[in-house]
């Protein structure tokens, strides 16, 4: 349970300690005094989203800390194990501090943990309902949730069992859909490999070709030209008389006959003699170059194509021949190591379709204890109802089945609370047919029910009493007070006979301290409450009539509390 709470700088609340005890504690106040703001405070401390919206205008850092007394047969101690925090007297100090950087800091027992840790430790500690959980009842997707609450616990074991296998079932559908997926990818790479290698293998590529072929086409191209040059080259040099081999000739013989009288003369004659000889050779090339000189259309044409075809296949596969090699060799390597498992994937299917067999027998097994704990839900709430004063209405359970190939990890159910609030008038669905006061009391009538099964230490109704009345609000503080044997209950309320059905009643309200408002909390005596609930009577202006009647008020509460006890 709560024992203490300490909030600074939180909102309009400077410094504030309450004390708690057990039993039901009603918290009242005017509106906007700060009431659900200290909730807030106790929600920061089980692992609720923190905000620097929070921090009191003015001031740098929020501090929020509770003091929890814990059952030594609480759930919490596993978790608090885990993480190697201390609780040998089975108390928890919490502590949470969030400055205007954003930095939220929170610990244990003064060690510092994350918030995930908080709010795997807060779920055993305080449960709030409000508005949220109004929201909670009206969200269809949530109702199996809000059915298993109540089943025992060899259901909840098997469906702790079922989800186990119902992972492994997902898993496996996961990797199965990742190898179709990748097999398919495979199928289209090996397609687009054959192609390729196709394409290159088909070519007969040679490295170096290219730049053979563009010589030829050059040469070919240029046929005349090279013809005619190569003719008056070899005129040049050879035509007897007038070539420059025959010239040259004669001036080496000239030369020769004088070689002998001086070394200049010698040193001529040996380079011109073999200018001459070279010109000899060159002449002899230049004519083999004439009698081989061929021109052949087709050649060029063929050479022309061939060029074209080696061009698309360097755009496709590398800048140049040499790259379009390796690409190919590469894909004949790539495509020699594709490995398409079907085995797997076959083997894959029947284990799938082995575990959805062992899933459909789990799950029909929940269904059908599911439909014993609806039966059970059903006549419980109804009773609950009725001491609510809403003897004509009627709660009800329906179920639908999902196909066998779209299993949930809930099994095959599917869950919808229906209510009639009326004889003569058919079933419909809760979120469509019930009002803000009707719901109030549904959910009481739930939390009646399942309080001696809650492994939490304290619950908080936050205005759970809105939209009621009269003798309604008295059957509502019976309830909440009943709900207060098994745990702690903190309520926040706006009606007069809830609040007198407290043990203890604080009083929260606003007031200006050097031109800031402030929350302040009062603890109040047998006097202090009478005027308080002659105020939630009254209204505004306090009579003797009314103080009389808070008094009677309080009085028939405490009758009401010997009767329930």
């Amino acid at each position: 349970m709560l024992k203490k709470l300490i909030i600074n700088n939180f909102a309009i609340i400077n410094k504030l300690q309450i004390d708690f005890h057990h039993g039901m504690t009603a918290l009242t106040g005017e509106t906007g005094a700060g009431k659900s703001i200290i909730i807030d405070a106790l929600g920061l401390l089980v692992g609720s989203r923190s905000s620097i919206d929070f921090i009191r205008t003015g001031q740098e850092q929020l501090k929020v800390q509770g003091l929890f007394e814990v059952k030594s047969s609480s759930p919490l101690f596993a978790i608090l194990d885990e993480y190697g925090i201390n609780h040998e007297d089975n108390q928890l100090i919490i502590k949470r501090e969030i400055n205007r950087k954003g930095r939220n800091v929170c610990r244990i027992n003064n060690e510092l943990v994350k918030t995930n840790v908080l709010r795997q430790v807060g779920k055993f500690l305080v449960e709030i309902h409000g508005q949220n959980q109004q929201q909670e009842l009206l969200d269809e997707d949530n109702h199996i949730n809000i059915l298993d609450r109540f089943s025992d616990d060899d259901f909840q074991k098997d469906l702790l069992a079922y989800q186990q296998l119902f992972n492994e079932y997902q898993d496996k559908r996961s990797r199965l859909r990742t190898i179709q997926k990748n097999s398919q990818n495979l199928v289209q790479r090996i397609d687009m490999l054959k192609f390729q290698i196709e394409d290159i293998d088909s070519a007969k590529v040679e490295a170096g070709e290219d730049d053979k072929l563009e010589d030829e086409k050059n040469q070919l191209s240029n046929f005349e030209k090279i013809s005619s040059a190569l003719q008056e080259s070899y005129r040049g040099l050879s035509e007897n008389n007038v070539g420059v081999v025959d010239a040259l000739g004669n001036v080496r013989d000239q030369l020769e006959d004088i070689m002998d009288y001086d070394k200049s003369y010698k040193e001529l004659y040996d380079s011109v003699n073999g200018a001459y000889y070279q010109l000899q050779d060159n002449a002899a090339t230049i004519a083999d170059q004439l009698e081989n000189l061929d021109f052949d259309e087709n050649r060029l044409d063929n050479i022309q194509k061939r060029l074209i075809t080696l061009d698309n296949l360097k755009k496709k596969y590398g800048p140049t021949l040499d790259e379009v090699i390796e690409f190919g060799k590469k894909a004949h390597q790539e495509l020699s190591e594709i490995d398409i498992d079907d085995e797997t994937e076959a083997n894959l299917e029947k284990e799938i379709q082995q575990l959805q067999n062992k899933l459909l027998d789990l799950a029909k097994d929940l269904s059908k204890k599911r439909h014993q704990t609806a039966t059970f839900l059903e006549k419980s709430i109804n009773h609950q109802l009725k001491d609510l004063y809403m003897p004509n209405a009627r709660f009800g359970v329906s179920f639908s089945s999902l196909d066998d190939n779209n299993l949930s990890n809930k099994g095959i159910d599917q869950i919808q609370f229906d209510l009639k609030t009326n004889l003569g008038e058919d079933f419909k669905p809760l979120v469509k047919v019930a009002s803000g006061g009707e719901l109030s009391r549904v959910i009481l009538a739930f939390e009646a029910i399942i309080a001696e099964k809650m492994n939490v230490e304290t619950i908080v109704f936050d205005e759970i009493d809105t939209g009621v009345s009269g003798r309604v609000a008295q059957a509502i503080g019976d309830k909440i007070y009943k709900v207060s044997q098994f745990l702690q209950v903190l309520c926040i309320t706006h009606l007069p006979q809830v609040a007198a059905m407290s043990d203890l009643q604080f009083e929260i309200k606003k007031e200006t301290v050097k031109d800031k408002t402030e929350t302040q909390v009062s603890l109040l005596d047998d006097l202090q409450r009478i005027e308080a609930i002659s105020l939630m009577l009254a209204g505004t202006k306090v009579t003797d009539l009314t103080r009389e009647h808070a008094k009677e008020l309080l009085e028939l509460a405490q009758g009401e509390q010997k009767r329930l006890d």
